[in-house]
């Protein structure tokens, strides 16, 4: 991966930059916001890991700019003992992870092995698709009506194929323009391409919950075929994507899916209760205030419930979420209902 560290102390940034190259990472090493807005201005990085002070400048700030620009972009937080506090507020203004100095070097790897798997839910597990021919061949051998929804009209009409410009401004008039399309088809499919173009404008939740009222109205009717540029979604707008596909309502529960932690303790809740420890030892942590947080957003979702008497256990809606992550793991095939996901070969980004 490529990564970025800034911070001040010159001394951790040279360790920290030594033990992620010597496990075959690109590393670059700054020390003050300034330089590091400038390279990653200049090129592009998979992690960035910041201070929360870097001298006399916000690190926070850095992370709130940064996501905002670079929205790929996976940022993990640097914070000293006894500032467990405001890295938890870093998590909650959109930092990745935490880790506390002096770093341990196991708990790095750790956090890049999360990061890794947060990274491959962006791409599919099939070859990338080109959106017209995926129309085609819904409404060719599939025997579909299909309604193509990409930025540039196909290259030629094609039949049974209706093609509907993307107005990533006004996302949410694709819900009508779709009901007026299915409603009087026997067999309708949906091929929407560029994804992240409504994902960079409008919340990760409000797509969601678009795209989750365009599932339904093709409920029982075809499929629906969502495609994205991997290069410019970023995780959580991917998982957001495979979410709102699989199940409705899953706006409600993007929050929790969005992190790996708290899907690796839904996934150990789905095998029983559990306790504190052994929630801590399913993600892999050492670190208890870590668990206790994320173990509390869970129980504040609603996915998870705990009282001094009982051990953690999903709730029904847990369960509902079990259903979800279950379902997220066939998207990359055409098994099932025939929703998928499907990311665009280099030749046909419609993004660029």
């Amino acid at each position: 991966m490529r990564i970025l560290i800034v911070d001040a102390d010159s001394e951790l940034r040279d360790e920290l930059g030594a033990h992620l190259t010597d496990h075959g990472h690109s590393v670059v090493g700054v020390a003050s916001v300034e330089e590091a807005l400038g390279a990653l201005e200049e090129r592009e990085f998979d992690v960035l890991f910041t201070d929360t002070r870097v001298g006399r400048q916000s690190g926070m700030e850095l992370l709130v700019d940064s996501r905002k620009r670079w929205p790929r972009l996976i940022v993990v937080v640097l914070t000293g003992k006894g500032s467990v506090e405001s890295a938890v507020r870093a998590i909650q203004t959109g930092a990745f992870d935490y880790l506390e100095k002096p770093i341990n070097r196991a708990q790095v790897l750790r956090v890049l092995e999360l990061i890794r798997e947060q990274l491959s839910l962006v791409d599919t597990r099939t070859p990338p698709r080109d959106p017209v021919e995926l129309a085609r061949k819904l409404a060719g051998p599939g025997g579909f009506d299909v309604l193509l929804i990409t930025p540039p009209p196909p290259p030629a009409a094609i039949e049974r194929v209706s093609h509907l410009p993307l107005d990533a401004e006004n996302p949410f008039r694709l819900r009508d323009a779709v009901e007026d399309f299915a409603a009087s088809k026997e067999r309708a499919a949906v091929v929407l391409a560029a994804i992240e173009e409504l994902l960079a404008r409008h919340r990760e939740e409000d797509i969601s919950k678009l795209l989750e009222e365009i599932r339904a109205l093709l409920d029982g009717k075809g499929p629906l075929a969502v495609g994205y540029n991997p290069a410019k979604i970023s995780a959580t707008g991917a998982i957001a994507v495979r979410a709102s596909i699989v199940a409705a309502d899953a706006h409600t529960t993007l929050e929790s899916l969005s992190n790996p932690i708290r899907r690796l303790v839904l996934r150990r809740l789905a095998e029983g209760p559990c306790t504190f420890m052994q929630a801590m030892e399913a993600a892999q942590l050492d670190d208890t205030s870590k668990i206790a947080f994320h173990l509390r957003k869970l129980v504040e979702s609603g996915l998870v419930s705990h009282s001094a008497e009982e051990p953690y256990r999903l709730s029904a809606r847990g369960h509902g979420v079990i259903d979800i992550l279950s379902g997220i793991d066939h998207l990359d095939s055409d098994q099932g209902s025939g929703n998928r996901i499907f990311t665009v070969p280099p030749t046909v980004r419609p993004t660029e």
